[in-house]
């Protein structure tokens, strides 16, 4: 898998054109954008773009974000293969992923059957309406590697759809990468590094704060990590704090928000 994320299918999302505000495409995705052999590819370790450490890491913020308890039902928007679902289930009372994809979902029920977990289930469904998910059923909604493949319009429908199934206090975890870190800019201009086709929507933290703003959501956390890639994590830890430049060296974006009043 591209960048060791796991990548997601959102069945009906709105996906728009990579690098160009000014060509909008509207199009149903999941046929066209993410093939069968598209989930069966992915997480593929390689020793720079996607060593072991990635996924290490990964799953260490993913663990913290989810804040799981065995209390707790998680919600896993766009699923995929599920890796993250069981990457939670040992620590919640249940964890639901959701996806468009038949394979995808195929794929996942596989593994979780490999696996014996009886607190692990995946259900087929868009994730800008959520409709198979009951109401007040969820405590954590899990956007992992997620609201880089959705544009705008889908994320404020996921968030009024997030409003329904989370319980009261139910809180949104974030999980993504960063426009402003200096291999997403240099992705972003096709310059040296080329942008993966699926990320049509890798935003700055201003840019998901003001989604999450508008739609009447409050950020309670906002924080970042720093890159995998050998020698240069390094550096990026001595430059994350420095004034102006420090922005330019945080790897993925980690936010947790609610919902506000209506």
């Amino acid at each position: 898998m591209p960048l060791g994320t796991h990548l997601p299918s959102l069945a009906c999302g709105r996906r728009r054109a990579p690098h160009a505000r000014s060509r909008i495409r509207r199009v149903t995705f999941e046929a066209q954008f993410y093939p069968d052999e598209y989930f069966e590819n992915l997480h593929t370790v390689t020793r720079f773009a996607a060593p072991p450490r990635k996924f290490r890491e990964r799953d260490r913020d993913i663990l913290r974000l989810a804040d799981a308890s065995d209390d707790k039902v998680i919600l896993d928007l766009g699923t995929a293969r599920g890796e993250v679902c069981f990457l939670l289930a040992p620590h919640a009372q249940e964890v639901i992923g959701i996806d468009a994809s038949p394979k995808a979902l195929a794929l996942a029920e596989a593994g979780r059957k490999r696996r014996a977990l009886s607190n692990v289930r995946f259900v087929q469904g868009d994730v800008a309406t959520l409709e198979p998910i009951p109401a007040g059923s969820v405590d954590v909604a899990g956007a992992f590697d997620l609201l880089e493949h959705i544009d705008d319009s889908t994320v404020r429908q996921m968030l009024d759809a997030l409003r329904r199934v989370l319980k009261k206090g139910g809180v949104l975890a974030v999980y993504t990468p960063n426009r402003q870190h200096y291999v997403e800019r240099l992705k972003a201009h096709d310059f040296i590094l080329k942008q993966f086709p699926e990320h049509i929507a890798v935003r700055r933290p201003r840019e998901i704060e003001r989604l999450l703003v508008e739609g009447g959501w409050r950020v309670t956390e906002l924080t970042y990590s720093t890159s995998p890639f050998p020698g240069v994590r390094w550096i990026e830890k001595l430059l994350w704090w420095v004034p102006v430049v420090g922005q330019f060296f945080r790897y993925r974006i980690l936010l947790k928000a609610e919902p506000g009043p209506r």
